[in-house]
């Protein structure tokens, strides 16, 4: 599961008040145990359009993925849900999840649904410099920091063999 979680082949769907999810390739997340709970852990930059649905919505899934669809991939992670129905732009299918508002993705081979428990917006100052210079560097013109939603897992399913 860690090599996928690197290969970017994994979507975030968040689904705000307007019911219109959006699914946001991601990169960086974590599993954990924290108060007696499973968690997953999801790093949204505040400029994303996924951002505004998390806080709307204080649930997600995550949906895993194999190697034929890194071109939707490609697509969810360059492109934003302000300007493009990615669903529909990608011929992925939302369905209704077990216990959360915001769908999962019909082609994904594992499902994570969760609830935010706790958010909590990054403090650049704590940010190990090295890390900040080449991820957050003034720079670059992406100059948000990320907020992480730690998402009490709910439901967990799919092929976990994969």
């Amino acid at each position: 599961m860690l090599e996928i979680l690197k290969s970017g082949r994994v979507l975030l769907v968040a689904q705000g008040h307007e019911e219109k999810p959006n699914p946001m390739t991601i990169a960086w997340g974590s599993i954990m145990f924290a108060w007696n709970k499973p968690i997953f852990v999801a790093m949204v930059r505040d400029s994303r359009h996924t951002y505004r649905l998390l806080e709307e919505g204080n649930n997600f899934t995550v949906n895993f993925f194999d190697k034929g669809y890194s071109k939707a991939m490609g697509f969810c992670g360059s492109k934003s849900g302000r300007e493009f129905d990615k669903f529909k732009e990608t011929n992925l299918t939302p369905i209704k999840s077990k216990s959360v508002d915001s769908p999962i993705v019909e082609e994904a081979f594992l499902h994570i649904e969760c609830k935010v428990v706790y958010k909590q917006a990054m403090n650049s100052a704590a940010l190990d410099p090295s890390i900040r210079e080449a991820y957050y560097d003034e720079n670059v013109a992406e100059k948000t920091y990320h907020t992480l939603y730690y998402g009490e897992i709910l439901e967990m399913y799919g092929d976990i063999s994969k």
